[in-house]
């Protein structure tokens, strides 16, 4: 298992990576995409995670912006801080965030908890790929398996 190191007193190697990943979700809480996307590469890829209906990776920022701007339309309330960050865990090159919540359906007002963890590697200091997982378990292994795995696109591990 990689070393964990929690967002602790003195600074760590990666405390660059860390923060551009904190204020990236902090703004995407908030519902400001722009804020949020700031720290993008260009290139960044986002991988759905592997049950949704339609589980693909978005290639791109502008296919990415489309994607993560069509996440509220089913619900009342998705990005007025009602799924927030539990935790950030510095891994080096990944920060592993697991979230949680409960969002509102649109219309039907149906309450909803969701929970997910998002595993987020920076390069360079730009968020260049965001992976998304039910549980913090899982993310910590795709980036165990990711860490072993050469540069470049990592292998998702088996589930």
């Amino acid at each position: 298992m990689v070393g964990l190191r929690q967002v602790a007193s003195g600074p760590t190697m990666s405390e660059g990576s860390l923060e551009v990943v904190r204020r990236s979700f902090e703004a995407f809480v908030s519902g400001d995409f722009d804020a949020a996307f700031a720290s993008f590469d260009p290139r960044a890829e986002w991988m759905t995670a592997e049950d949704e209906p339609d589980s693909r990776t978005y290639r791109g920022l502008e296919e990415v912006r489309r994607f993560v701007s069509s996440l509220p339309e089913p619900w009342a309330d998705r990005f007025e801080r009602t799924v927030v960050p539990e935790q950030y865990i510095d891994l080096g090159d990944w920060v592993v965030v697991p979230t949680s919540g409960v969002v509102h359906g649109r219309g039907s007002g149906i309450e909803v908890e969701i929970r997910e963890t998002y595993a987020v590697r920076v390069r360079g200091g730009a968020i260049v790929r965001v992976e998304e997982y039910r549980t913090r378990e899982q993310a910590l292994e795709a980036v165990r398996v990711n860490s072993e795995a050469e540069p470049g696109r990592p292998p998702r591990p088996a589930s």
